[in-house]
């Protein structure tokens, strides 16, 4: 429970600032995302919360992705979720990137990733991409993380499915476009917390989620000018792929 605090503090003048920030996809804009050298740089930074992607493979194995083609990351035209299991661990996802050091890093597991953020002492932010809910259960028990872990989706059937099947895990709700049309929805479904598309999101939306009592996640979010500014408007957290630079531009 003691990491679930620092994910659910409201953020006023005097918290610190790395609260404010959550590790997108790990330290992607200096290292290559969802893989294990992004999460070991963004704790090295002191992101307390990382958050990463998860993508099911043909076999039902979990592994940290966010595309589901992969020219971006490998050049090819492979689909994720036509691969197994040995077929990813084989993949190299990070000499696409220009200032990668770690050459030849393969997608973790879900298991590792959560393993690696707890030991490094920051709550794993699990966003889905595919897979069934069942088997996301099943590691977080296995690991006994429930209550060290939150899950998020835009599929917020997948979120509700989670807390059925975990009663104690804490959801978010992933969403972009218009709030308006989803209040009802979010109310009926009590989230955790609420993650929004900066480009989308307006003052009377955040001002209407905390009077509702929700907590609000902005994604994603690199101008520490706008960082600043959702936070004055109360947002609770700042998604970001530069958390030490967010961290040290924006003050309290």
């Amino acid at each position: 429970m003691r990491y679930l605090f620092f994910l659910f503090m409201i953020v006023n003048a005097s918290a610190a600032e790395s609260e404010w920030v959550i590790a997108h996809r790990g330290a992607s804009f200096d290292a290559p995302e969802n893989t294990t050298a992004a999460i070991a740089l963004a704790l090295e930074r002191g992101a307390k919360i990382v958050e990463f992607d998860v993508r099911e493979t043909k076999d039902g194995e979990l592994f940290l992705c966010h595309d589901e083609d992969l020219k971006r990351l490998c050049g090819t035209e492979q689909m994720f979720s036509k691969l197994n299991a040995a077929e990813v661990r084989k993949l190299d996802v990070s000499s696409w990137f220009a200032k990668s050091n770690s050459p030849d890093e393969t997608p973790p597991t879900l298991r590792s990733a959560i393993q690696q953020c707890i030991a490094g002492g920051a709550v794993p932010l699990i966003e889905h991409k595919t897979g069934k809910p069942e088997t996301y259960a099943q590691i977080i028990t296995g690991l006994n993380a429930v209550d060290q872990v939150i899950v998020q989706s835009f599929n917020w059937s997948f979120i509700s499915a989670i807390r059925k099947l975990l009663p104690t895990v804490k959801i978010g709700a992933l969403g972009s476009k218009q709030l308006g049309e989803h209040k009802t929805e979010l109310l009926e479904m009590k989230p955790d917390w609420v993650g929004w598309n900066a480009k989308d999101i307006s003052a009377d939306d955040i001002s209407w989620l905390k009077e509702k009592g929700f907590h609000i996640a902005i994604w994603t979010v690199n101008d520490p000018v706008r960082a600043r500014e959702l936070v004055d408007q109360g947002a609770d957290k700042i998604i970001t792929d530069r958390p030490k630079f967010l961290t040290g531009q924006i003050k309290p």
